[in-house]
């Protein structure tokens, strides 16, 4: 218990994992109730994602759910591993840092992370390394320059009349009013690719990094310290010659969506990193899938699948969304999955199974399976499923991918020629595709 009560900057937890008890006294946890209600609100959640328990005596016990990322709450961080990673592994954050940066846009060279220590790179570190080389590509030729529409006035006509000020022109008939579009360096991109650099300077953990980014700080000087809105840094649009900017413009939206009450105080301390573990998930599988399907010359989707006929009475036709249905060369369905951000026992839930089973049957598909994150190596399962209606049987996979080999470089491979598998193997393993027995391996 000693160890737990100890005073320190840095908190780790485990989504739904065993609570964390600190000192009230060591946390701010009027800064925490305000993190944990913007990111309720900004993720849609239905609690907080960081639940907070007195137990008296001076002591509070942490506990996150349905959360990963990093939450600063004063000088403190609060770092939480997603539950289908090992957070007793010091490489989790580098395993979700490759998860993220496909799921965000796929914006970072795969050898970004395999330079470096993987316990050395928090994730402040990792958005500066994505950061600091974008910038090093993309600004090799000079940043974007934009047109400023400017007012004022001269002897000479510049851009157009101004006829919002007419009345000045009666008054002094010897200045003419009008507007012009000035070109300029101090662009909404600019602006906030300062403004990412400090914030990334005051938060980083590595000195080499830190003075990295002040230095293209400085090399912004000329150019506004206050960040464009967020809608209007989502829009920022970068021409053929500047796409190698296009990471760091992520960065700067992911500080801008973390800043919360600090971005209008100029303090450049971040908020936090939190993402949705489900979606994550979900968007991850999907990838990997699609990159298991394009190998085999197929394609994947998802959609609403729309089936039944209304034979009596009112209504409409039922409905089914599988999470990834993949298609031949032809579009015709050749498999399903679904990803199950749960724990897998010895069999799927069966609201899981009847789902999976409903898509498999409507499309015409024998092969489906359910996906589930795993920390370790394991054995795949299945079961076949026969129709007592005479029709085709269903093979059932519980397919596990272990998410903790993103540790190593082949990590992302290793996971698509495990999907890849599951699609090459011969449904009953030799058997033909009838309602006979056939031995499963």
């Amino acid at each position: 218990m000693a160890d737990a009560l100890t005073a320190s900057r840095r908190i780790e937890l485990q989504e739904y994992g065993a609570p964390v008890v600190r000192h009230a006294a060591d946390l701010d946890l009027h800064s925490l109730a305000e993190a944990n209600k913007r990111w309720r609100r900004a993720l849609g959640l239905a609690g907080d994602p960081i639940r907070v328990e007195d137990l008296g005596d001076g002591l509070v016990k942490l506990r996150a759910e349905a959360v990963t990322g990093v939450v600063r709450v004063g000088d403190t961080d609060i770092e939480i591993a997603p539950k289908f990673l090992s957070a007793t592994d010091s490489s989790w954050q580098t395993v979700l840092w490759r998860i993220l940066t496909v799921v965000e846009g796929g914006h970072v060279d795969d050898n970004l992370t395999t330079a470096h220590e993987l316990a050395s790179l928090s994730m402040p570190d990792l958005l500066a390394e994505m950061f600091l080389a974008s910038y090093a590509k993309g600004a090799a030729r000079g940043l974007p320059r934009g047109y400023l529409s400017e007012q004022s006035s001269g002897t000479t006509l510049r851009g157009s009349l101004d006829a919002s000020r007419l009345g000045e022109w009666v008054a002094r008939p010897w200045e003419l009013p009008y507007v012009a579009d000035l070109l300029t360096d101090d662009t909404p991109l600019a602006r906030l690719l300062r403004w990412s650099a400090e914030c990334l300077a005051a938060t980083v953990k590595a000195p080499g990094r830190a003075r990295a980014v002040r230095e293209i700080a400085a090399g912004l000087s000329h150019v506004g310290r206050q960040p464009p809105h967020l809608f209007d840094a989502q829009r920022i649009s970068l021409g053929i010659q500047h796409q190698g900017l296009e990471p760091a413009r992520v960065v700067g939206l992911l500080l801008l969506e973390g800043a919360g009450v600090h971005h209008t105080s100029g303090d450049h301390a971040l908020s936090g990193f939190l993402w949705n573990s489900d979606v994550i998930y979900e968007n991850y599988i999907f990838w990997l899938c699609r990159r298991a399907a394009s190998r085999r010359g197929e394609r994947v989707s998802k959609g609403a699948i729309k089936f039944g006929e209304v034979i009596a009475g009112e209504g409409s036709k039922l409905e089914t969304t599988p999470d990834v249905v993949f298609r031949d060369a032809q579009g015709n369905p050749v498999a399903v999955t679904d990803s199950k951000y749960k724990r897998l026992g010895t069999r799927p839930k069966a609201p899981d199974t009847y789902q999976v089973l409903t898509a498999g049957h409507v499309l015409g598909c024998q092969r489906i399976s359910l996906t589930y994150p795993v920390a370790q190596d394991r054995e795949l399962t299945v079961w076949r499923v026969a129709s007592a209606l005479g029709g085709n049987d269903i093979a059932l996979t519980a397919l596990p991918l272990n998410l903790m080999s993103l540790a190593r470089p082949t990590g992302p491979q290793e996971l698509i020629d495990t999907i890849g598998d599951w699609l090459d193997t011969d449904l009953f393993y030799g058997a033909q595709h009838t309602n006979q027995p056939a031995d499963l391996r």
